[in-house]
This record gives C-alpha cells, sequence and structure tokens, in this order.
C-alpha cells in the first residue's frame, strides 16, 4: 500500500508498506544472503512501478508480483501522537492485492517458508482464500514451514464469525504462530494467555510465539513454555511496524538456526531500531541491527 504520515499540517511523507511486506524487508536486511520473494498484486501505475523499484532496491524477489490493467495500490495515511501512537485512514476497497489469487497464473515452488497473515485472509474472497489453502497444503506436504500471524482487523472482515473460521484453519496448518494478545481478546474473548495456548492446543502448532509488550515474549515450543524478557525503549516516535519487524528479526534469526530465546532477543531489538523512527520501513541508512 502507500503509505502516507502527517509530518505536519501541511506536508505528507510518501511511502509502501504493508504488514506482511514489512516484514518481508525486515527479514531480506537482517538475513541478505536470505532469499525472500514477496507475493502480492500491484496496479499498472506510476505509483506500483515506483513500489516495485523499491524491492528491487531492497533485493526483494518479484517473481509472484503480478499487475492489474484495471485496480491500482491501497493507500493509507497515519497520524502519530506524542507518544508515538497511531491514528489511520484507509482507502484501499479497489486495491489490486484483493485479486492477487485471482490473477495468479503459477504454483509457488521450492518455497522453505511462507508468511502470511490475517490482513492476506481478510482482503480476498472465500474462493481465494480457498486457492490459497490449496496451495499451502501443498507446499506443507513438501516441507515447506508455514508462519501466520492473525493481526486481526475487524473492519476488514464480514463477521468476527468468518474471522474466527479462516483464522482457525490458517493456525491448524501452522508451524510456528505469532497470535497477538489483543487480537485474541477481540476475535475470541481471550483474556490470558492459558486462553490463547488452550485454544491453539488442537492444532498442535510446534512454535507458539506471544508477544506481550513490557511483559516480555512467552512461548511455548515442544511441550515447554518460557518468557524472554525484552526491554522497554524509552521513547517510541512511531510504532506503526513494531510487530511487523519483530516478526522480520524473529524470522531471520530463527532461518539462521537459531534458538528461540535467540530470535526473540533480536527480532526485539529489530523492532525498537524501527519504531525509533518514523514509517513503517525505515531508511537504511537509519536501520543499524545485525544479526
Amino acid at each position: 500500500m502507500v503509505e502516507l504520515i502527517n509530518k505536519d499540517a501541511n506536508t505528507m511523507l510518501k511511502s509502501y508498506a504493508g504488514d506482511t511486506y514489512n516484514t518481508a524487508i525486515y527479514l531480506k536486511r537482517c538475513a541478505p544472503a536470505t532469499h525472500v520473494s514477496y507475493m502480492t498484486t500491484v496496479g499498472s501505475d506510476f505509483l506500483s512501478d515506483e513500489l516495485m523499484l523499491r524491492m528491487g532496491e531492497e533485493e526483494i524477489c518479484t517473481e509472484y508480483v503480478y499487475r492489474s490493467e484495471t485496480l491500482n495500490l491501497g493507500l493509507y495515511m497515519v497520524r502519530n501522537d506524542h507518544q508515538g501512537e497511531r491514528t489511520f485512514a484507509y482507502w484501499r476497497d479497489n486495491s489490486a492485492a484483493k485479486q492477487t489469487l485471482n490473477v495468479m497464473n503459477s504454483d509457488l515452488k521450492d518455497v522453505g517458508l511462507f508468511y502470511f497473515s490475517g490482513i492476506s485472509l481478510a482482503i480476498l474472497d472465500d474462493a481465494q482464500r480457498d486457492k490459497l489453502f490449496s496451495q499451502l497444503t501443498r507446499l506443507k506436504a513438501q516441507g515447506t514451514k508455514i508462519v501466520f500471524d492473525p493481526n486481526y482487523r475487524e473492519r476488514l472482515w464480514k463477521n468476527p464469525e468468518d474471522a474466527r473460521l479462516w483464522t482457525d484453519k490458517a493456525y491448524a496448518i501452522s508451524d510456528l504462530a505469532f497470535p497477538g494478545s489483543d487480537d485474541h481478546l477481540m476475535l475470541y474473548g481471550h483474556t490470558s494467555n492459558d486462553d490463547i495456548f488452550q485454544h491453539l492446543a488442537p492444532f498442535n502448532i510446534a512454535n507458539i510465539v506471544i508477544k506481550k509488550g513490557p511483559e516480555g515474549v512467552h512461548i511455548q515450543s515442544g511441550g515447554e513454555y518460557f518468557i524472554v524478557p525484552v526491554e522497554r525503549l524509552a521513547k517510541v516516535v512511531d510504532a506503526t511496524a513494531a510487530g511487523d519487524a519483530f516478526n522480520g528479526g524473529f524470522l531471520a534469526a530463527y532461518l539462521q538456526g537459531r534458538d528461540l530465546t535467540d530470535a526473540v532477543a533480536f527480532g526485539a531489538k529489530v523492532s525498537a531500531n524501527v519504531i525509533s523512527y518514523l514509517g513503517a520501513i525505515i531508511p537504511k541508512e537509519n536501520f543499524n541491527v545485525t544479526l
């Protein structure tokens, strides 16, 4: 999507962002030797051309980025308060990304890990969701690790029942999940980690990672449960991509064979770096975390 940040009363900063896109960028920055592809549909307008150029600059493979002749990029505007908290306005009803599985013209292949989110699901219609899960089922049978973050956005779903149905389908196929406490409170009414773990138990997810802010990161893996403390940042400039950046850093370490504790610590460092600057994707010169 096009990202417009309210810098002052008369000035907007333009960039490009989106939850899974942000994670892909930070994963690649943290692990440059890792081959990272992004799957979406963009338009044929100059903004889409600019986004494709940005992906090239970030060395993101665009083999699975498709073009629409009739639809363009979605757009959102974000305003930050003095604590870095955000207010959003969206224009994405006619986003090209909503047609990705309809225009997809080849199967995914040679995928070691596939990451998607609840937003990835929410913007698709049921027929396209079925196509996506057919792809994921095939990939999982070939050994691909499936990673899911529910990232629940109520306004994107027809109703909560529909959101719960497809979120549970995503959990059922996942090897690693990032269930958010706020997501589960809004979607399922869960008020504790125990509620979340109990809900996820039937899905046999190998690794579950719950980000709890100053309470640290709570992990369930291989029948074990533990908490990894994280340092709280004194000043937050823009919290827009905090979770996306954490996921990107975590996955970079995870793919390098680091244990879950190290992956969490590294993900937290990446997130802290990113939320110290304006925008979901911060300039490369300001990105100073190395794996």
